[in-house]
Protein backbone atom coordinates (compact mmCIF):
# COMPACT_ATOMS: atom_id res chain seq x y z
CA UNK A 1 0.00 0.00 0.00
CA UNK A 2 1.29 3.42 -1.11
CA UNK A 3 2.31 6.00 1.42
CA UNK A 4 -0.87 7.92 -0.13
CA UNK A 5 -3.26 5.35 0.31
CA UNK A 6 -2.40 4.98 4.12
CA UNK A 7 -2.70 8.48 4.84
CA UNK A 8 -5.96 8.55 3.22
CA UNK A 9 -6.92 5.86 4.91
CA UNK A 10 -6.31 7.41 8.16
CA UNK A 11 -8.77 10.05 7.55
CA UNK A 12 -11.59 7.92 6.41
CA UNK A 13 -15.01 8.36 9.16
CA UNK A 14 -14.43 5.53 11.26
CA UNK A 15 -10.93 5.52 11.53
CA UNK A 16 -9.48 6.19 15.29
CA UNK A 17 -7.88 9.98 16.10
CA UNK A 18 -4.08 9.64 15.35
CA UNK A 19 -1.45 12.23 16.16
CA UNK A 20 0.85 13.54 13.38
CA UNK A 21 4.02 14.94 15.02
CA UNK A 22 5.68 17.69 12.85
CA UNK A 23 9.57 16.83 11.78
CA UNK A 24 11.83 20.18 10.40
CA UNK A 25 14.95 17.20 9.30
CA UNK A 26 15.24 13.59 8.29
CA UNK A 27 16.39 12.40 11.94
CA UNK A 28 13.75 13.91 13.73
CA UNK A 29 11.41 12.53 11.03
CA UNK A 30 13.20 8.61 11.70
CA UNK A 31 12.65 9.44 15.28
CA UNK A 32 9.31 10.23 14.61
CA UNK A 33 8.72 6.82 12.86
CA UNK A 34 10.76 4.88 15.43
CA UNK A 35 8.02 5.87 18.29
CA UNK A 36 5.57 4.25 16.36
CA UNK A 37 3.08 7.21 14.68
CA UNK A 38 1.82 6.42 11.50
CA UNK A 39 2.52 9.59 9.56
CA UNK A 40 4.76 12.60 10.26
CA UNK A 41 3.70 16.10 8.94
CA UNK A 42 6.66 18.89 8.30
CA UNK A 43 6.88 21.92 9.91
CA UNK A 44 7.99 25.23 7.74
CA UNK A 45 8.81 26.70 10.85
CA UNK A 46 11.24 24.31 11.85
CA UNK A 47 12.99 23.94 8.48
CA UNK A 48 13.13 27.86 8.37
CA UNK A 49 14.52 27.65 12.12
CA UNK A 50 16.79 24.84 11.06
CA UNK A 51 18.46 27.21 8.36
CA UNK A 52 18.60 30.39 10.42
CA UNK A 53 15.67 31.93 9.02
CA UNK A 54 12.20 33.26 10.85
CA UNK A 55 9.31 30.86 9.49
CA UNK A 56 8.24 31.89 6.01
CA UNK A 57 10.87 34.50 5.25
CA UNK A 58 10.75 36.23 2.16
CA UNK A 59 14.68 35.76 2.31
CA UNK A 60 14.73 32.15 2.42
CA UNK A 61 14.94 30.41 -0.80
CA UNK A 62 11.87 28.15 -1.48
CA UNK A 63 14.24 25.61 -2.97
CA UNK A 64 15.78 24.86 0.33
CA UNK A 65 12.14 24.30 1.59
CA UNK A 66 11.69 21.48 -1.29
CA UNK A 67 14.94 20.20 -1.08
CA UNK A 68 14.21 19.58 3.08
CA UNK A 69 10.71 17.93 2.08
CA UNK A 70 12.55 15.65 -0.63
CA UNK A 71 14.71 14.74 2.24
CA UNK A 72 12.19 14.01 4.97
CA UNK A 73 10.12 12.05 2.39
CA UNK A 74 13.24 9.87 1.72
CA UNK A 75 14.29 8.82 5.06
CA UNK A 76 11.36 7.64 6.35
CA UNK A 77 8.23 4.97 5.06
CA UNK A 78 5.43 6.14 6.93
CA UNK A 79 3.35 8.85 5.09
CA UNK A 80 4.93 12.22 5.13
CA UNK A 81 1.84 15.39 4.97
CA UNK A 82 4.33 18.40 3.48
CA UNK A 83 3.46 21.89 5.48
CA UNK A 84 3.44 24.18 2.31
CA UNK A 85 2.29 27.04 3.52
CA UNK A 86 0.86 29.45 1.28
CA UNK A 87 1.46 26.82 -1.77
CA UNK A 88 4.62 28.73 -1.86
CA UNK A 89 3.18 30.84 -4.93
CA UNK A 90 1.35 34.12 -5.73
CA UNK A 91 -0.86 32.58 -7.96
CA UNK A 92 -3.14 29.57 -8.30
CA UNK A 93 -1.23 28.15 -11.18
CA UNK A 94 2.08 28.49 -8.93
CA UNK A 95 0.29 26.42 -6.08
CA UNK A 96 -0.70 23.75 -9.15
CA UNK A 97 2.82 23.60 -10.13
CA UNK A 98 4.01 23.53 -6.48
CA UNK A 99 1.29 20.92 -5.28
CA UNK A 100 2.12 18.21 -8.20
CA UNK A 101 6.06 18.96 -7.45
CA UNK A 102 5.02 17.92 -3.82
CA UNK A 103 2.95 15.07 -5.01
CA UNK A 104 6.33 13.83 -7.27
CA UNK A 105 8.19 14.31 -4.68
CA UNK A 106 6.42 11.24 -2.78
CA UNK A 107 4.73 13.09 -0.02
CA UNK A 108 1.05 11.46 1.01
CA UNK A 109 -0.56 15.25 1.88
CA UNK A 110 0.20 18.62 2.05
CA UNK A 111 -1.39 21.62 3.63
CA UNK A 112 -2.09 24.79 2.09
CA UNK A 113 -2.99 28.42 3.80
CA UNK A 114 -4.64 31.67 3.75
CA UNK A 115 -1.81 34.10 3.85
CA UNK A 116 -1.00 36.36 1.06
CA UNK A 117 1.98 38.28 2.46
CA UNK A 118 4.07 36.90 5.13
CA UNK A 119 6.81 40.02 5.21
CA UNK A 120 5.30 41.51 8.56
CA UNK A 121 5.10 38.23 10.80
CA UNK A 122 3.10 40.44 13.40
CA UNK A 123 0.67 41.68 10.79
CA UNK A 124 0.24 38.93 7.92
CA UNK A 125 -2.17 39.54 5.17
CA UNK A 126 -4.62 37.76 4.14
CA UNK A 127 -6.07 36.58 1.07
CA UNK A 128 -10.26 36.85 0.73
CA UNK A 129 -12.26 33.77 0.75
CA UNK A 130 -12.63 33.71 -2.75
CA UNK A 131 -8.97 34.07 -3.64
CA UNK A 132 -7.98 31.44 -0.78
CA UNK A 133 -10.82 29.09 -2.11
CA UNK A 134 -9.71 29.52 -5.80
CA UNK A 135 -5.85 28.26 -4.55
CA UNK A 136 -7.55 25.53 -2.52
CA UNK A 137 -9.18 24.31 -5.41
CA UNK A 138 -6.17 24.73 -7.55
CA UNK A 139 -4.54 22.32 -5.23
CA UNK A 140 -6.71 19.78 -5.51
CA UNK A 141 -7.05 20.04 -8.96
CA UNK A 142 -3.17 20.39 -9.21
CA UNK A 143 -3.03 16.71 -7.59
CA UNK A 144 -6.34 14.41 -8.30
CA UNK A 145 -5.17 13.05 -11.83
CA UNK A 146 -2.31 12.19 -10.39
CA UNK A 147 -3.07 10.86 -7.06
CA UNK A 148 -6.40 10.25 -6.14
CA UNK A 149 -5.94 9.27 -2.33
CA UNK A 150 -3.46 12.35 -1.55
CA UNK A 151 -4.96 14.32 1.18
CA UNK A 152 -5.08 18.23 1.06
CA UNK A 153 -5.44 20.01 4.15
CA UNK A 154 -6.74 23.55 3.95
CA UNK A 155 -5.53 25.92 6.66
CA UNK A 156 -7.23 29.11 8.30
CA UNK A 157 -4.66 31.27 10.26
CA UNK A 158 -7.42 33.94 11.13
CA UNK A 159 -6.75 33.61 14.32
CA UNK A 160 -3.13 33.73 14.11
CA UNK A 161 -3.36 37.47 12.83
CA UNK A 162 -4.69 40.81 13.97
CA UNK A 163 -8.28 39.85 13.80
CA UNK A 164 -10.71 39.93 16.33
CA UNK A 165 -11.04 36.43 17.91
CA UNK A 166 -14.14 35.28 15.61
CA UNK A 167 -15.51 31.59 15.25
CA UNK A 168 -17.91 32.82 12.17
CA UNK A 169 -15.23 34.24 10.28
CA UNK A 170 -12.93 30.87 10.38
CA UNK A 171 -16.45 28.57 10.35
CA UNK A 172 -17.04 30.73 7.02
CA UNK A 173 -13.23 29.95 5.72
CA UNK A 174 -13.03 26.53 6.55
CA UNK A 175 -16.81 25.70 5.32
CA UNK A 176 -15.76 27.26 2.14
CA UNK A 177 -12.43 25.56 1.32
CA UNK A 178 -14.20 22.41 2.17
CA UNK A 179 -17.27 23.28 -0.49
CA UNK A 180 -13.56 23.79 -2.48
CA UNK A 181 -12.58 20.71 -2.72
CA UNK A 182 -10.21 19.98 0.79
CA UNK A 183 -9.89 16.68 2.33
CA UNK A 184 -9.30 17.67 5.72
CA UNK A 185 -9.50 21.07 7.41
CA UNK A 186 -7.46 23.18 9.96
CA UNK A 187 -7.39 26.64 12.03
CA UNK A 188 -4.95 26.94 14.27
CA UNK A 189 -5.40 29.24 17.00
CA UNK A 190 -8.40 27.60 18.52
CA UNK A 191 -8.16 28.72 22.08
CA UNK A 192 -10.72 26.21 24.09
CA UNK A 193 -12.75 22.97 23.66
CA UNK A 194 -15.53 24.78 23.44
CA UNK A 195 -14.91 26.56 20.45
CA UNK A 196 -13.33 23.73 18.95
CA UNK A 197 -16.83 21.52 19.13
CA UNK A 198 -18.13 24.80 17.77
CA UNK A 199 -16.18 25.07 14.85
CA UNK A 200 -16.00 21.03 13.99
CA UNK A 201 -20.12 21.14 14.15
CA UNK A 202 -20.26 23.17 11.00
CA UNK A 203 -17.99 21.02 9.25
CA UNK A 204 -18.31 17.16 7.29
CA UNK A 205 -14.13 16.32 6.88
CA UNK A 206 -11.85 15.86 9.49
CA UNK A 207 -10.92 18.38 11.25
CA UNK A 208 -7.13 18.88 12.05
CA UNK A 209 -6.52 20.26 16.01
CA UNK A 210 -3.05 21.89 17.09
CA UNK A 211 -3.65 21.38 20.69
CA UNK A 212 -4.01 24.47 23.04
CA UNK A 213 -4.26 24.77 26.61
CA UNK A 214 -6.38 22.10 28.49
CA UNK A 215 -7.17 20.14 25.47
CA UNK A 216 -5.80 16.97 26.25
CA UNK A 217 -5.35 14.06 24.14
CA UNK A 218 -8.16 11.85 25.70
CA UNK A 219 -10.82 14.83 25.12
CA UNK A 220 -10.22 15.34 21.25
CA UNK A 221 -10.69 11.50 21.01
CA UNK A 222 -14.13 11.72 23.00
CA UNK A 223 -14.94 15.07 20.74
CA UNK A 224 -14.39 13.16 17.38
CA UNK A 225 -11.07 14.86 16.58
CA UNK A 226 -9.49 12.47 14.25
CA UNK A 227 -6.27 14.44 13.49
CA UNK A 228 -4.08 15.93 15.91
CA UNK A 229 -0.67 17.56 14.36
CA UNK A 230 1.99 19.56 16.83
CA UNK A 231 3.21 22.22 14.53
CA UNK A 232 6.85 23.73 15.51
CA UNK A 233 6.51 22.95 19.66
CA UNK A 234 8.06 19.64 19.27
CA UNK A 235 11.33 22.12 16.96
CA UNK A 236 10.75 24.74 20.17
CA UNK A 237 10.69 22.24 23.17
CA UNK A 238 14.23 21.09 21.32
CA UNK A 239 15.62 24.34 21.60
CA UNK A 240 14.09 25.87 24.80
CA UNK A 241 15.86 22.46 26.50
CA UNK A 242 19.13 23.09 24.33
CA UNK A 243 18.73 27.09 26.07
CA UNK A 244 18.41 26.01 29.51
CA UNK A 245 21.28 23.40 29.21
CA UNK A 246 23.97 26.26 28.23
CA UNK A 247 22.68 28.95 30.49
CA UNK A 248 22.95 26.43 33.88
CA UNK A 249 26.08 25.19 33.02
CA UNK A 250 27.89 26.82 35.62
CA UNK A 251 25.48 25.30 38.29
CA UNK A 252 25.96 22.77 40.44
CA UNK A 253 23.81 20.06 38.89
CA UNK A 254 24.77 21.92 35.37
CA UNK A 255 26.26 19.09 33.54
CA UNK A 256 23.45 16.53 35.02
CA UNK A 257 22.04 16.92 31.35
CA UNK A 258 24.31 14.29 30.09
CA UNK A 259 23.02 11.86 31.88
CA UNK A 260 19.52 12.39 30.94
CA UNK A 261 20.19 12.65 26.92
CA UNK A 262 19.33 10.38 24.53
CA UNK A 263 22.47 7.61 24.60
CA UNK A 264 24.39 7.24 21.51
CA UNK A 265 23.85 3.84 20.25
CA UNK A 266 19.40 4.44 20.63
CA UNK A 267 20.18 7.15 17.99
CA UNK A 268 22.69 4.77 16.13
CA UNK A 269 19.63 2.68 15.72
CA UNK A 270 17.07 4.98 14.84
CA UNK A 271 19.64 6.63 12.02
CA UNK A 272 21.04 5.02 9.28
Amino acid sequence: MNASKRFNDLHRPDSPLFVMPNAWCEGSARLIEQLGYPSVGTTSAGIAFMRGYRDSSPAMDDEMKFEALDRIVRAVQIPVSADLENGLARTPEGVESNFRRISDIGCGGASIEDIADYSDPKAPVFFNVEQACERVGAACEAVRTRNPNFVVTARTDYLLGQHDYSLSEVIKRLAAFEAAGADCLFAPGLRSMEDLKTVQSELFKPLNVLPAPRMTIDRLRAAGIQRVSLGSSLFRAAYKQISMVLAELDQLTGLDYMQRALPLEHLDRVMR
